[in-house]
C-alpha cells in the first residue's frame, strides 16, 4: 500500500509504523530505495536519514560522488516533504549544494532535513548531511514547486 492511499492526517504515522528505524528498500522512490537507507527519525517537516557510501556511490578518489550526495540530500527533502502530508505533488523547482568534506566507501553518513516555509507554491527545505563523528560533509537548500496534480495512488 502507498502512503497515498492513507487517509489524510495519517500518513505521518504509516511512515513510522512501515519505515522507521528500517532499511528502505519499498518506497515510491526508486532512485531513494537504490540507496538502500535507513529512516532514523521522521516527524512533520522533518527527516533523517542514515546509509553507508558504497563503492559504486563513489567517484574515481573512492570518495562519495557529487551526484550520489545530491541525491541523498534530495531523498531527505522529499521525507521531510512527504512528512507534511500535502495534498498536491511537489517537485524539485532548485538544489543548491556546498560540497564541504569528504567521505570514503565503507563509512556512514546522516542526512537531516527540514521544511521551512510551506506556501501556496513554494515549499523551501535545508538539508545537512554529516559523518558519524559530527563533521558536516554538505550542506544544501532546495525549493519544490507544487505541480498542481494531485495524488492518485
Amino acid at each position: 500500500m502507498g502512503y497515498r492511499e492513507i487517509p489524510r492526517g495519517q500518513v505521518l504515522q504509516y511512515i513510522k509504523d512501515t519505515y522507521l528505524g528500517k532499511e528502505v528498500t519499498d518506497s515510491r522512490s526508486p532512485a531513494g530505495n537504490w540507496l538502500k537507507f535507513t529512516l532514523e527519525h521522521i516527524e512533520k517537516g522533518r527527516a533523517v536519514l542514515n546509509l553507508v557510501v558504497r563503492p559504486e556511490m563513489t567517484n574515481p578518489y573512492g570518495h562519495i560522488h557529487g551526484g550520489m550526495m545530491s541525491l541523498v540530500i534530495d531523498e531527505a527533502i522529499g521525507w521531510g516533504v512527504v512528512s507534511m502530508d500535502t495534498e498536491l505533488h511537489y517537485t524539485s523547482l532548485t538544489l543548491n549544494v556546498d560540497f564541504l568534506f569528504a567521505i570514503k566507501a565503507g563509512e556512514n553518513l546522516r542526512a537531516e532535513s527540514k521544511v521551512l516555509r510551506v506556501g501556496k507554491k513554494i515549499i523551501n527545505v535545508e538539508c545537512h548531511v554529516y559523518d558519524m563523528a559530527g563533521r558536516i560533509l554538505a550542506r544544501a537548500n532546495s525549493n519544490l514547486i507544487v505541480t498542481g496534480m494531485e495524488y492518485t495512488g
